[in-house]
């Protein structure tokens, strides 16, 4: 019975090799509609004969880890664009506008950053995807931790692909 005796002010987390329990990341998540762009070429036309690219953000991975005596948190995030050529595409290369918007849960955008990736498709190919690996350092006040925090990431759409 004496190995399972233990006092009151017993740390359950020294258990496991830790003094505390771990701190809880930023949820991350690709804001609802704009997920997708589809670039079209200069002018009037916007069948399907106009798409020079269409884009689409898929599934990302990252970490996080927290620094300066648990200050701040830093979120390591692996994002992947996928592309496809369309028939208007002039060439094998296209730039994807995306946004990286660190938020309170409130829904409140503290901070917000526009990035570019190149994609190229090889030739006789349609299709290709690159790797974005992108670091976000959130300072911490107060009580809060990273868990009061959203990253939302989408692609930059113009008024008329939002429409679309």
């Amino acid at each position: 019975m004496s190995a399972c005796s233990g006092s009151v002010d017993t740390d359950i987390f020294s258990i496991f090799g830790s003094s505390k329990p771990p701190l809880p990341c930023p949820r991350v998540e690709v804001l609802p509609g704009a997920e997708t762009i589809t670039l079209f070429r200069e002018g009037e036309g916007r069948d399907l004969v106009d798409v020079r690219f269409e884009g689409i953000i898929v599934p990302f991975s990252g970490q996080c880890q927290y620094v300066d005596d648990d200050t701040a948190v830093v979120v390591e995030l692996i994002l992947r664009i996928g592309a496809t050529k369309g028939p208007a595409a002039e060439s094998q290369t296209e730039e994807f506008p995306f946004f990286v918007a660190i938020a309170e849960r409130s829904g409140e955008i503290i901070a917000k950053e526009v990035f570019y990736s190149p994609l190229e498709v090889e030739e006789g190919r349609r299709r290709a995807t690159v790797q974005e690996e992108l670091q976000q350092r959130i300072p911490l006040t107060g009580l809060k931790t990273g868990g009061d925090y959203v990253i939302i990431i989408g692609f930059q759409l113009t008024r008329e692909q939002l429409e679309l």
